[in-house]
């Protein structure tokens, strides 16, 4: 069980060390339209599913081609392609900008009030953002995860998961932590234009040259 324990954190250290940094990445992007559960929630919902998957996988159940996920690479570059233009469609002026916030107001209390369903309201689309880029960089992870959890049994399975959990937890804290330092905080909202565009385009190459895709 100790050597359960130990394997299950120095795995998830190993192979999610770089995700604190997109994780402070992500917090230092909260205010009212983008809040810290998105980050928490869709950071879980990213990393169970790949815990899923490799569980599958152990077993001969997966029905993801562990070959092809390193195209997931893709989506970082999109987002952070998005992340780019809007950044860039920011540039207007103070009287603009008020405008623009009175008519965003406006419409976020009309769809909450007369529009939005339960699962509108539940599944946002900046959660999903910070899902999927979880999912992506941690593509790799596969390689570890399914051969490691194939030689687990059942009880052994289900503590490495339940300690998984709690690391993400971990790490979810850590990156909040990193995105409050004065310092990193300072710097990340005076470039935060060019920095965050750049970080998640470097993730989605990163991914697709690592899977061998380019």
């Amino acid at each position: 069980m100790i050597a359960t324990i130990i394997t299950s954190i120095i795995s998830f250290i190993g192979t999610n060390i770089d995700d604190t940094f997109v994780l402070a990445v992500w917090f230092s992007q909260t205010d009212s339209q983008f809040q810290k559960k998105d980050v928490v929630i869709g950071q879980f919902v990213g990393f169970e599913f790949l815990v899923l998957i490799s569980v599958f996988a152990a077993y001969g159940l997966s029905f993801l081609p562990t070959d092809k996920v390193g195209w997931l690479g893709i989506i970082p570059i999109i987002v952070g392609i998005q992340k780019w233009f809007q950044y860039r469609r920011k540039v207007v002026t103070d009287s603009e900008e008020t405008s623009v916030k009175k008519v965003i107001h406006h419409n976020q209390k009309f769809r909450i009030n007369k529009k939005a369903s339960p699962l509108t309201r539940t599944i946002r689309t900046q959660m999903l953002s910070v899902a999927l880029v979880t999912i992506s960089n941690g593509a790799g992870n596969l390689t570890v995860y399914i051969p490691l959890f194939s030689e687990y049994t059942i009880g052994e399975l289900i503590l490495t998961v339940v300690i998984f959990t709690i690391m993400t937890g971990v790490w979810c804290l850590i990156g909040y932590t990193i995105a409050s330092l004065p310092f990193i905080k300072d710097k990340l909202d005076h470039y935060k234009e060019i920095i965050i565009p750049i970080v998640f385009i470097s993730i989605g190459f990163y991914v697709l040259w690592e899977s061998g895709i380019i």
